[in-house]
């Protein structure tokens, strides 16, 4: 039992510190959110929406930077369309159980090769409140910005 508290602990410890890496202004801005289920009676069930709050509705259509992991998502990698996560990879949205705000898509001016490490990107961000088949953030015309 102490080992699986010590275990627990040792990985809440390093999704914080991989959190810290990737935590700039941007992310922290895409906290201000809040999921809402609507009934679609096209499908017949609910569906679940983003409502945006002032902080992360303020960055709707800005270039800004962000700093975070390429998800190898087979559905969505291509070289200059990926998914990016604030978080590594076992603590994201898909695989760690974080939420939708900590992941967007990434349009990429050019192709930007698959890495394990933190990235750090420029774009111009777009807020998705409308269609449940994307992502709520969309980063177009991304760059690489090398460190």
């Amino acid at each position: 039992m102490k080992l699986c508290y010590l275990l627990t602990n040792v990985l809440l410890f390093l999704n914080h510190l991989a959190w810290s890496q990737t935590n700039t202004s941007v992310w922290k801005e895409l906290t201000d959110v809040v999921i809402e289920d609507r009934y679609d009676a096209s499908v017949g069930y609910e569906i679940s929406y983003p409502v945006f709050g002032d902080r992360a509705t303020a960055l709707d259509g800005q270039q800004v930077t962000v700093k975070g992991y390429m998800i190898p998502f087979e559905a969505y990698l291509k070289p200059n369309y990926f998914i990016l996560s604030a978080l590594p990879i076992a603590a994201c949205f898909f695989c760690g159980g974080a939420g939708p705000e900590t992941v967007m898509e990434v349009f990429s001016q050019d192709n930007i090769e698959l890495s394990s490490e933190v990235i750090e990107l420029r774009g111009t961000l777009e807020l998705n409140a409308d269609n449940p088949d994307r992502m709520m953030y969309i980063l177009h015309d991304a760059e690489l910005i090398e460190n």
